[in-house]
Order: structure tokens, then sequence, then C-alpha cells
């Protein structure tokens, strides 16, 4: 037992230690940042389009996809740029949602200073965000807990100036002396560099960025000339300086876009990106590479797309690489969030531990062309996404049939009744091949050909597991829970690969996850672990129960370690599930004191993991090592901050978390208290003889499910997620006991 083990360490250790760390951004710290907002641009749309300074400059940029994706939400434009500000997930207020004016317009018949002066106090110089204030309020309650501003009261504090240039607003009609209707404002892009109190210092969003172009969408478009006549004052700036500047007429065409035919609409896109092309061309001719960044970014995607856009990034020292970030841990993609530690980075100032962004980094670009990469990727995950609504509901349908089966299979027919073992560990291999079928090439985008591939890789696994259970049998089943079990261990060894754009893995347009195990494999891999446990202890007794806790232990390994799984709600659900099913593998009686010494293990479980992430390179840390540092300085307000949270994220508000915590404690108090008074559980449960694998499976389950429901922020979709093993291995144990089989 112990060979095996320490054995799997070493090979774990040492993919850890071959990883490669990826080159940060920021050395040297450059004197000015321009950032160029490009919304709703993919690269797909990048490759077909003629955009030849676009194309040139990301020939000599380091490149990837940004996730555009605030929580379950498609992100409006505020979303996206409030979320730069923050440097953390945001969201908008519902009034003023894109209100942003220059010192000298009106606002419902109200000039801006009278407007400041109520809401502020004071009327300071520059543009001004007018729902700052409800912004701040509406994320402070947030299940992010972002504070937007925050990127522009850092670069103020540092002496850094800060401007935005653009002005989307989206009304047909209206003319330069009056004001747009209300709802029409879409100046958002202010609010990606304003303080906390609403204001950017320099810059402008005003009508007078706009001139009159009766074929343009809404009869208007932006005024190249002033444009980059205020881009010129601003760039000018003596000191450090960052400047947005927003090709405003991407967003104004795909606003229109529902007013106009299909084809009008392409053709005002088409239009708008050669007009953003040509400025971004006459932008980047007044920059010096020497000393200047520039920052390309779509902080929202289009919407016949996945949530993936495009960012680049040209820096003194950044070489033509994928970014990256230790948000995301996978080469070509990074997040909103990333943007702002990234802009601070840049100019040599250190991000705030508050944030939840990091700052990009750069990996080296591959074989492969790097553009053709990201858009397979998003290709990918689009696909993916389509896929969720026909494969879940055709396994839960499969996965019914065979239970109803086999509760009524003494009305079955003889040769009904020995299809049950074989359809049962085809089920059980349908797990393993939906990870592996997205790496067959030519399926990505065809239902059918992929569908098929499932269904072809899952009968090979099982007639190989059926062949091992003629064989031996009771060992198809342990094979057969074996096969989800190590596929998923050494995928997160390896990188993770299975894991991108599967159906039980994560999507990277979704972008709950870009590396490690997700809500749905952690859900599969800790029920198959606590199946497998239980099998082997069933067949080898004794000896079966050390390599139980063996396995245990590797998989608790490679859920939380940093540099693997790194998945805090899946060790905090593992820890005490696998102890528990230890303990009663071993005789042991579950009390008050094993569950709190359950509980202690697990905290200490996590700890350790956080402190291991502190211990590594800033490049490389994880979410891990924010928790270990809140511990260090004894901040336990973000602590449980993040678990409240975590919480809301998975029922939906607040209240919901608090209910569902609430049911789920009392579900569990419920569920001792019947095994207490079963003799199962209990101080005064009869002592068990060693190696009880039925109680300790049903224990494991049971703890996996109710701990992962609340620790993670997926919902119910977790314990349901554990039923596509456990339904099989139920079915494979009711035709015929036998070792291997649980009682």
């Amino acid at each position: 037992m112990r060979r095996p083990l320490l054995l799997l360490l070493g090979v774990l250790l040492v993919v850890v230690g071959g990883c490669a760390s990826p080159e940060p951004v920021g050395e040297p710290p450059v004197r000015r940042v321009l950032v160029v907002s490009l919304p709703g641009v993919s690269w797909a749309e990048v490759q077909e389009a003629d955009l030849p300074n676009l194309d040139a400059f990301v020939e000599e940029a380091a490149i990837g996809d940004i996730s555009t994706r605030i929580g379950r939400r498609r992100a409006s434009s505020t979303d996206a740029y409030l979320t730069i500000g923050a440097g953390t997930r945001s969201i908008a207020p519902s009034v003023d949602v894109a209100v942003a004016l220059d010192p000298d317009e009106i606002y419902a018949g109200v000039s801006t200073a009278d407007i400041l002066q109520r809401r502020l106090g004071e009327v300071p110089q520059g543009v001004a965000y007018l729902a700052a204030g409800a912004a701040g309020d509406l994320n402070e309650s947030s299940s992010f807990g972002a504070e937007p501003g925050l990127l522009g009261d850092q670069l103020s504090a540092a002496g850094v100036h800060r401007a935005v240039i653009a002005n989307a607003d989206a009304a047909e009609g209206y003319v330069s002396d009056v004001a747009p209707p209300d709802g029409s404002y879409a100046r958002g892009a202010a609010t990606a560099l304003m303080g906390t109190d609403g204001i950017v210092p320099g810059g402008t969003v005003g009508r007078g960025l706009l001139r009159d172009d009766p074929l343009a969408p809404f009869g208007w478009r932006l005024d190249h000339a002033k444009v980059l006549s205020a881009f010129e004052e601003e760039w000018a700036w003596p000191g450090e300086s960052v400047v947005l500047v927003e090709a405003s007429d991407l967003s104004r065409a795909a606003a229109y876009g529902g007013r106009s035919t299909p084809r009008q609409a392409r053709a005002l896109r088409d239009e708008a990106l050669l007009r953003a092309d040509a400025l971004l061309g006459d932008l980047l001719e007044r920059t010096d590479p020497e000393t200047d960044a520039v920052m390309v970014v779509s902080p929202v995607a289009g919407r016949s797309t996945p949530e993936l856009a495009i960012t680049a990034l040209r820096s003194p020292g950044v070489e033509p690489g994928l970014l990256r970030s230790p948000t995301t841990r996978r080469d070509g993609y990074v997040q909103l969030a990333d943007v702002a530690p990234t802009i601070l980075t840049l100019l040599g100032e250190e991000p705030p531990e508050e944030i939840e962004g990091r700052p990009f980094e750069v990996a080296p670009p591959g074989a492969d062309d790097r553009v053709e990469r990201l858009i397979e990727g998003s290709r990918a995950a689009g696909f993916r996404d389509g896929l969720m609504p026909i494969v879940v509901p055709a396994i839960i349908a499969g996965l019914v049939v065979l239970a109803g089966a086999t509760v009524l299979r003494h009305r079955l027919k003889p040769l009904g009744r020995r299809l049950l073992r074989p359809a049962a560990l085809l089920a059980l291999g349908i797990v393993p091949a939906t990870f592996l079928a997205g790496q067959v090439p030519g399926v990505t985008g065809h239902t059918a050909v992929y569908a098929a591939v499932v269904v072809l890789l899952a009968a090979a696994q099982a007639a190989l597991t059926f062949a091992i259970d003629q064989r031996w049998l009771g060992m198809g089943t342990i094979t057969g829970v074996a096969a989800t079990v190590v596929l998923i261990a050494l995928d997160v060894a390896f990188g993770a690969a299975l894991q991108v754009n599967a159906v039980f893995g994560y999507s990277l347009a979704v972008a709950g996850r870009f590396a490690g195990l997700g809500n749905l494999a952690f859900s599969l891999f800790g029920a198959a672990t606590v199946l497998l446990g239980a099998l082997l202890a069933d067949r080898y007794g004794k000896r079966g129960v050390g390599l139980a806790t063996g396995l245990f232990v590797v998989v608790v390994l490679v859920e939380g370690l940093p540099m693997l799984g790194a998945d805090v709600g899946g060790v905090v659900s593992m820890v005490p599930a696998f102890g528990a099913a230890s303990l009663v593998l071993t005789g042991r009686r579950i009390g008050p004191r094993e569950a709190a010494g359950l509980a202690v293990a697990t905290a200490v479980v996590v700890l350790l993991f956080a402190f291991i992430d502190v211990g590594r390179a800033p490049g490389s840390q994880t979410h891990l090592a924010r928790l270990a540092e809140h511990v260090l300085d004894q901040r336990w307000g973000p602590f449980f901050d993040n678990l409240s949270r975590r919480l809301q994220a998975s029922f939906g508000g607040t209240d919901l978390a608090l209910w569902a915590l609430v049911l789920t404690a009392i579900i569990g108090a419920g569920a001792y208290l019947v095994l207490t008074a079963r003799g199962v559980l209990g101080p005064r449960a009869p002592k068990r003889e060693r190696n009880a694998p039925r109680e300790a499976a049903i224990v494991g389950l049971a703890v996996l499910a109710t701990v992962g429901l609340v620790a993670n922020d997926s919902s119910v979709a977790v314990p349901a997620t554990m039923l596509i093993v456990v339904v099989p291995v139920l079915v494979l144990r009711q035709r015929r006991r036998a070792p291997g089989e649980l009682a």
C-alpha cells in the first residue's frame, strides 16, 4: 500500500515541479498607459475583417481572450467598466446606470454642477458619473463585494493622471444643443477610471465628441478629429498617466442592430470596425513603444459569440506571447478584474489586496497560430454550452430508465435482466467518455458526431469492464468507478486539459473556472472516490481499508493543492466526507467529538494548502494565498465575507442563502438523529467490526452531498451530479452480491 502511494505522490511532485512559470508584466515600469476599448470584438471577427492597424499591433503584442461574464450574467458595458475600475466583479445600479457628464452639461434640466453639489457636497472638476454612490452601495452588499472606483483612488494616491474619452449615446434624432432622452446615455466607460467619488479628472464624454452622420447608427458617430484632439491634450500630461479611449461607434452599432435588417446591421458593424481600426492606428502613432504601454481590450462580448472577447498588451519588455493571470492559470485567458492590477503593475504600483483580480502574465506563444488557437477555444466553449441542454437531460433520462428497470427487474424478460449489468457498466463509462470526447478531432461543432463518440467510448469501457467482471466477479464495478477517479486525477495533475469545455468540466466562456477542478467534476470525483474506497474495502478487507485511506489522501491532495485543483469548496467537502467514511471503515463510532475533529481537520488541511500557496512565487499564487494572508493578518471580515458570498452565489441572495443554510443544518441534524436511532452513528452505536463498506459509502456520500451543497457555489447541481456515479453502482449491486459489490 505504502509503495504505490509514495510513487503516485512522487509523480505529482515531478509534474508540479516541472511547470514553467510565466513572465510577469510591468518590468520596467512605464510612464503612460493607453487603454483602447473595442466593445464587442472577438478574435474570429478580427480574423475575418480587414483591420491592418489591429493586425499589426497583435503581431507585436501579447494576446488573449478576456472573460466578460459577471457571475452568472452577461455583463452590460457599465458592468464591465465598473469591474475594470474595481478590480473585482461589479454590477451597475438601475438608476442613472450609464450617465456620466462633462462639467458644462445639463441633465434632466439641471446643470452638472448643481447635481454634484447635491450628491457630493462639492463640485470637483472632471467627468462625473452620477450613480457612483448607488454603485458603491449596491456592490458592497452584492455577492462580489466590489468597491467601484478603487483603481481610480489608487492611481490618484500614486499621483497618476486619469482621463476617459468616450461617448456611446444611443438616441435617434437628438441634436447637439439638446440633451439626449433619458435612457439613451451610454457613457459607462467613465467608471473604469473614476475614483470612489465618481469623478475622472480628465477627458470628455460629452456630445461634443459626436458629429452628424445620417448613415451611421442613430445618425451619429464619433468625430475622429475631436477624439484625437482630446487624446493629445491628455497624453501630453507631464507625469504618469492612464488614458482610456473607447471606439464608441462599435457600441452604437451593436445597440442599433435590433432596429435594422440583419444585413444592414452587419454593414453598420463592419463600418464601425473600420473606423475603430483607423482610430487605433492614429492613437498608436502618438505613443512611444519605449516608454508607453498600450492595452487593447473588449470589455463586452458580441451577442452572437460566447462571452469571450479580445485583449492585447504591448509594453516594454513584454514579448508576443499569450496572456494569462493567476486568476485563470490558463494560457490565453484573463478576466476583466485583472485589468486594474495590470495597469497598476505596469506603472510600478502594488495592487491592493482587497481586489479579486491579479496582474496579467505572459506565457510563451506555443507552436500554433495564437489567434487561431483562441478562436478554436471560443468555438469549443460555445459548443459545450450548447450541449448542456441536450446531454444532461439525456443522461438523466437514461439513469431514470436504468433505475426503473432495476426496481421492476422481476417483471423483465430474462434477456432484459441480463442486460441490466452491461447497461450499468455503460452508464459508468459515460463520465470518462464526456471528458475524452472533446479531444477527438472533428467533434467540436457537430452534436451528432459528439454523441456518437461519447457512446462509443463509453461502450468501449463497458466492454472492458464487463470482460474483467466475467473473469473476476465484482472487479468490473471497481474498474468502472476507478476509471472516473484515475482519469480526473491524472488530468488535473497534467494541467486539466480534459476539463476545458467538457460537459462536466467548465466552460471558458462561463468563466467560473479556468484551471483545476470545476464544481461538477468535483462532485463526480468525490462521489466516485467514496464509492471506490468502499468497494476496495469490501473486496480486500483490512488491506482494502488501507487502500481506501491512501486513496482518500491522494484525492484530497489532487483536489486541494494550489498547483493542482486549488478547490477550497472541494476540500471543505471531501475532508469530512472521506474522514467519516474512514471512521466507519475502521469500526469507529461517529459522535459529536468525532464530528468536531473532522471539522478541525478540514480547517487545518485548507490552511495547509493556503500556506503552501503563500510560499510560491507571487505570479503563481491562487486565491488560496489570499485566504492565508487574511488569516495571518487576522482580517476575519474578508474571510467571512468570502464564505457569505459563496453562499449567495449558490442560492441567489442573502435571505435565500441563510434559509438554505438553516434547511441544510436541519436536514443534516435529522439524518444524524435517524442514523443514531438505527444504531448506525452516535456514541451509543454498537461497536462494529472493521470494514463496513455499505455504511461507509452511505455516510461518506451523505456528508459529501450536504457539505458540498453549502461549500460550493453550484447549489443543488453538486449533489444531483453525484447521482450519475451513484445510480449505476446501486444497479450493479442489485443483481447479485459478490466481492466488489456493496452488500
